[in-house]
């Protein structure tokens, strides 16, 4: 390591226990990657902060000295963006992973970035309630927000931005700032949700968020439909929309996408 980054791990150290600074090669390389195709980059240090206060602690010391900070939330995206070309400081989330609040009546739920969306779930049912967006992956909440993620959900209850009602975010100086509140609309002052929300870490870290649940649906049925071309399949969907149909997810899988699932799965559909 270069004599900068060996400063700025010893002043890490100094603000979180040694077990939370991690620089062995192990983890480094468990956090050189996600799931794209994109190439690996090892980041310098890897530390695991628990409260807002240590995360605007690490930004302080970060931009001190001039080096690279990297939220990582699983590693399940497809994005890149959590790849740290520039090394530095590769900052995991995971032990920030409490759901602090649950306002049922109010339809909102405030968790740390490091909950996971089944993780939630499994909570909110207790009370007859869901999270909506479902990506595929159990990515953590704060990584979806940092990635505007949606899934086949998104046709009834739209994607990550339209779920988000607040954010609190750690800024480069280590500033905290809340992008939103409470209300589901609000003219005092910015609303600054649109702007963090799919940013992928280059604003700041997310540290809270609020977020919309809905109620679990009495009665779920699934149906499969095949048709001759695409534009069948999409004239069909513009039917079903138009009808006012209260479909919760469409997904439309190709004829290359079918040949696959069969040869992966030997099944035939």
């Amino acid at each position: 390591m270069e004599i900068t980054i060996e400063h700025v791990v010893n002043e890490l150290k100094g603000i979180l226990p040694e077990d939370r600074v991690v620089i062995n090669m192990t983890l480094r390389e468990l956090h050189s990657k996600d799931e794209s195709y994109h190439s690996s980059s090892l980041p310098d240090v890897v530390v695991f902060p628990k409260t807002t206060e240590e995360v605007s602690a690490i930004m302080k010391i970060a931009i001190q000295h001039g080096t690279a900070v990297v939220p990582f939330g699983v590693g399940s995206s497809l994005e890149g963006h959590v790849i740290p070309y520039e090394k530095g400081i590769t900052m995991d989330f995971s032990l920030m992973n409490k759901i602090l609040e649950i306002r049922e009546k109010d339809f909102l739920v405030r968790v740390q970035p490091g909950v996971t969306r089944s993780q939630l779930n499994k909570e909110l049912k207790k009370y007859g309630l869901f999270f909506s967006v479902d990506p595929g992956a159990d990515a953590t909440l704060g990584g979806m927000a940092a990635t505007n993620a949606s899934g086949t959900t998104a046709v009834k209850y739209g994607v990550m931005r339209d779920q988000v009602r607040d954010l609190e975010v750690v800024l480069a100086d280590g500033g905290v700032i809340h992008t939103g509140n409470l209300a589901a609309k609000s003219s005092s002052g910015y609303h600054l949700n649109g702007i963090f929300v799919g940013s992928e870490g280059t604003l700041g870290c997310f540290t809270e968020l609020t977020l919309k649940v809905y109620g679990i649906p009495e009665h779920v049925m699934a149906a499969r439909a095949s048709f001759p071309t695409i534009n069948d399949a999409v004239e069909a969907v513009i039917n079903i929309l138009q009808a006012g149909i209260p479909i919760a997810r469409i997904e439309l899988v190709d004829e290359l996408s079918m040949k696959q699932v069969t040869e992966k799965n030997r099944h035939c559909f």
